[in-house]
C-alpha cells in the first residue's frame, strides 16, 4: 500500500480519534457535575504530563530508529520509560497533594495506572505501524477514543452516582483497549541492513534518532513547560474570559497540525521514506484546512451562532489562523530530522524556538501597556516566523 494511502486511513483515523475527544468533552459537561469534572481534569492532566515525561518522545525514537527490529526498539523503549515512570511518581504525587483533591492516594493509583496504560496506547501506535496493517494503526488511534465516549455516557446515564469514577473508569479502560495493540503483529516491516564492505566500518543508518535520554527528556520538558505557560500567562495578565478564548481557539486550530503530523511523518518514518515535495503539499493542505476552520469560526461569530459573550474571540482568530497554519507546515517535515541526521541540532533548535515564545509571553512585564490583542499578535507572529524557520532548515538540509 503507498503512503498516500495509508496516510489517509491515519489521517481520517486521527481524526475520528480528535472529534471522540470532543465528544467526550461534551458528555462531560452533560452527564456529571462540575466538581466532578474537576476532580476528573486534574487527576487526568497530572497522569497526561506524568505519561508525557515518562515516555520521553520514545514513540517517536522508535519510528525513526528502523534500522533496529521492532521488537527490539519496543522493548528498549517500554523499558528505560517504565524506569522514568516509576522516578516520576513522587513528582506526580506531590501535583496531587498540591491540588489538595479530597482520597489522596485513591486519586493516585487512579492517575499511575491512567499514566501506565496511556503509555502503552502511544507506544501501540507506532507499533502498529511498523508491524500491522494500515487498517490495524488507523484502529489503534480510533477505536480507545470512542470506546471512551460510549464508557462515560454509559456510566453517566445508567450509574448516576459514579462522580470522577465514571469519568476515571471509562479514561483508563480505553487506554487499556490502546495498549492491547503492544499484541498485535500482523505483518513486519523489515528494517533496513547497512552494507559494510570488507575492511570499512559499518554504516551509519541514514534515518535514526541518535538523541540521548537527557537531550529527548529537555525537548518534552520544554514543549510542556511552554504549552503551559501560554494559559497560565494570558489569565494572569488578562483575566479568565481572554484566557478561555486563546484556549478554544488553540484547541480547534491545534487540531489540523496534530492530524497532520500523525498522518504524514509517522507514516514515512515507519516506511523510512522522505517524500519531499510532497510533504510541503500535505502542510501546504493542513494549513488550507485550518485557515477555513478559521473562516468558519468568524462566519459563526458574524451570524450570532455563538453566545454574545464569545464576541472578543474575534481578534484572536487572524493571528492564531497564522501560527496554526506554519505549525502544519512544519509537522508535515517532522519526519526530515531523523533523515537528514538532524535529531540532536533539530531538538536544541526547538528547545530554542520554546525558549523564545516564554520571552515573548513575558512582555507584559516591561511593556505594561501591551494589550491582549497586540500581545497574541507578537506571540503568534513570533511563532510562526520560527515554525517557519525550522521548516525551511530541515527542508534544505542536503542529504547526508
Amino acid at each position: 500500500m503507498s503512503s498516500l494511502a495509508i496516510t489517509s486511513r491515519i489521517a481520517v483515523a486521527s481524526a475520528a480519534s480528535l472529534a471522540a475527544q470532543a465528544l467526550f468533552g461534551l458528555l462531560m459537561l452533560r452527564l456529571f457535575s462540575p466538581p466532578d469534572v474537576g476532580a476528573f481534569t486534574v487527576v487526568a492532566q497530572i497522569s497526561f504530563f506524568w505519561m508525557t515525561l515518562a515516555l520521553a518522545q520514545s514513540p517517536l525514537s522508535f519510528l525513526a530508529n528502523i534500522h533496529l527490529s521492532p521488537v527490539q526498539a519496543l522493548r528498549q523503549a517500554l523499558r528505560t520509560s517504565v524506569a522514568r515512570w516509576l522516578l516520576l511518581a513522587p513528582v506526580a504525587a506531590a501535583a496531587l497533594w498540591v491540588a489538595k483533591l479530597p482520597s489522596f492516594w485513591p486519586f493516585l493509583a487512579w492517575a499511575g495506572g491512567m499514566a501506565l496504560l496511556q503509555m502503552g496506547w502511544y507506544m501501540a501506535q507506532p507499533w502498529a505501524l511498523r508491524t500491522g496493517s494500515a487498517r490495524s494503526a488507523a484502529l489503534a488511534r480510533a477505536v480507545p477514543p470512542i470506546l471512551a465516549v460510549v464508557i462515560a455516557g454509559a456510566t453517566g446515564m445508567l450509574w448516576t452516582g459514579s462522580g470522577p469514577v465514571g469519568l476515571l473508569l471509562a479514561a483508563t479502560v480505553s487506554y487499556g483497549i490502546g495498549a492491547l495493540w503492544l499484541l498485535r503483529r500482523e505483518q513486519g516491516v523489515a528494517a533496513p541492513e547497512a552494507t559494510t564492505a570488507p575492511g570499512l566500518a559499518p554504516k551509519t543508518p541514514a534515518q535514526q534518532d541518535d538523541r540521548s535520554a537527557g537531550l529527548r527528556l529537555a525537548h518534552t520538558v520544554a514543549d510542556a513547560i511552554a504549552g503551559t505557560a501560554v494559559l497560565l500567562v494570558w489569565q494572569r495578565a488578562y483575566g479568565l474570559a481572554e484566557a478561555s478564548y486563546v484556549a478554544v481557539l488553540l484547541r480547534l486550530l491545534g487540531l489540523f497540525p496534530a492530524v497532520v503530523y500523525a498522518a504524514w511523518p509517522q507514516v514515512l518514518l515507519s516506511r523510512g521514506q522522505q517524500r519531499r515535495t510532497l510533504s510541503a503539499w500535505v502542510g501546504f493542505g493542513g494549513a488550507g484546512a485550518t485557515a477555513l476552520a478559521g473562516l468558519a469560526a468568524a462566519l459563526a461569530l458574524h451570524t450570532g451562532w455563538f453566545a454574545p459573550s464569545w464576541q472578543g474571540l474575534a481578534a484572536y482568530i487572524a493571528p492564531l489562523v497564522l501560527w496554526q497554519c506554519s505549525a502544519c507546515l512544519f509537522a508535515a517535515h517532522g519526519h526530515m530530522p531523523f533523515q537528514r541526521g538532524m535529531a540532536r541540532q533539530f531538538s536544541w533548535a526547538t528547545i530554542g524556538f520554546n525558549t523564545l515564545q516564554l520571552g515573548v509571553l513575558m512582555l507584559p512585564l516591561t511593556l505594561h501597556s501591551l494589550g491582549p490583542v497586540a500581545h497574541v499578535w507578537w506571540l503568534a507572529g513570533s511563532s510562526a516566523l520560527g515554525l517557519l524557520a525550522l521548516t525551511v532548515w530541515v527542508a534544505g538540509k542536503n542529504l547526508k
